[in-house]
């Protein structure tokens, strides 16, 4: 009876661990000899078969951008699925991922001009006007994530977008916008509204996991740390989700050393969590510094060449498997997506163990480098050996 028991109990934890594997997303390749690295840029006249090579040869781990391509084939759906599969052709491996924003109503996609309109799917201020980001009569919508009937259409289209185009997850954006300020928010849609949508961030989300299944990778934007604004920093959402993104990292508000100690260590237990992080960083300017955007393209890179070392530096502080770094300037194909960084090809090889922090100092070896970053001074230095 003993061993009959032993064996039921010895059967019963493979199956629970066979059910747990199961539940794992199928997470993008990841290697520890050269920084794993991310891209997330969009094209609307798409990618060039030389664009689509590079790409598919130094990424493995990809998202295209809201209006990718739509000039070329008339909506987003199209221009994405068309060069996901032009990607996969190539890289068969690479875990490429649908953009899929959680609040703004972008008339950049097929399914939005085919819907039927319904007023109830937005949120719309105490005083009943609709709520827009922005002034204009044209400013985008925002949609009410209380809204159950919005919730299960916004998951639902999710789910064909990953089965048309072979695609292997979602990245979701905007859900700072709901939640990192919440007194704003609250001011123009009230309290009980607010708290209503806020919630419905999570009830989305598992409407998502739930019909894309759980191979599938969601990603959400994010990690943000801001003076006077959320005190969790958007880790509440991990919960729901597969990974996250630092999509401010070092830029924006988010400069000071303070809020550039809370990424990271913010990071790092989303790490300790199992979970897939993504660093974006900067180069010390962005997409919306207009004096900047006149800058030729060759300047702007050499610019970011040498910007680069603080921003890699500190990713390299608490980066774990699944930790990926991504470095432009902005969101679209012109913005850096097509550089490559010297950095990107040294030997790095598998972190010695943590990092050793004194202060706003930080250091760590790898089996192929010694990474220092000082996050007050912004000194960094990766020394290969």
């Amino acid at each position: 009876m003993q061993i009959r028991l032993l064996i039921l109990l010895l059967l019963a934890s493979v199956a629970l661990a066979a059910a747990a594997a199961a539940e794992e997303p199928d997470r993008p390749p990841f290697s520890w000899d050269t920084v794993p690295l991310y891209a997330h840029f969009g094209d609307v006249n798409g990618m060039t078969d030389e664009d689509v090579e590079f790409v598919a040869s130094h990424y493995d781990f990809i998202t295209l951008e809201k209006a990718h391509g739509r000039a070329k084939y008339g909506d987003t759906e199209t221009g994405t699925i068309a060069d996901v599969a032009r990607i996969k052709a190539i890289n068969p491996d690479a875990k490429i991922l649908f953009y899929w924003n959680l609040l703004l109503d972008y008339p950049l996609y097929s399914v939005s001009d085919k819907r039927e309109d319904n007023a109830s799917w937005f949120i719309h201020s105490k005083n009943g006007e609709m709520d827009r980001k922005g002034s204009s009569a044209n400013a985008l919508r925002r949609y009410d994530l209380s809204n159950t009937d919005f919730q299960a259409w916004w998951a639902a289209t999710a789910k064909l977008m990953l089965e048309a185009g072979s695609m292997d997850g979602v990245f979701i954006d905007a859900v700072p916008q709901v939640s990192s300020r919440p007194a704003a928010n609250i001011e123009k849609w009230g309290e009980e509204k607010y708290v209503a949508i806020e919630r419905g961030i999570g009830e989305t989300l598992t409407k998502l996991k739930r019909e894309i299944g759980p191979d599938s990778i969601v990603i959400y934007n994010g990690i943000r740390s801001v003076p006077g604004a959320w005190d969790h920093g958007g880790m509440k959402y991990l919960q729901f989700s597969d990974g996250v993104i630092v999509e401010h990292f070092d830029a924006f508000g988010s400069r000071e050393p303070e809020q550039i100690a809370e990424d990271l260590e913010r990071m790092a237990e989303a790490g300790r969590q199992g979970k897939v992080v993504i660093l974006k960083a900067f180069p010390g300017f962005s997409w919306i510094d207009r004096e900047m955007m006149k800058t030729t393209e060759a300047e702007l890179l050499k610019l970011s060449q040498e910007a680069i070392t603080f921003p890699l530096a500190a990713f390299l502080i608490v980066a774990e498997e699944h930790f990926y770094f991504n470095y432009t300037w902005g969101y679209r194909s012109r913005h850096g997506a097509y550089a490559w960084y010297p950095e990107y090809d040294r030997k790095l090889g598998p972190p010695k163990g943590p990092a050793h922090q004194d202060g706003y100092e930080y250091r760590r070896e790898f089996a192929h480098a010694s990474v220092f970053v000082n996050i007050e001074t912004k000194n960094a230095s990766i020394i290969q050996h």
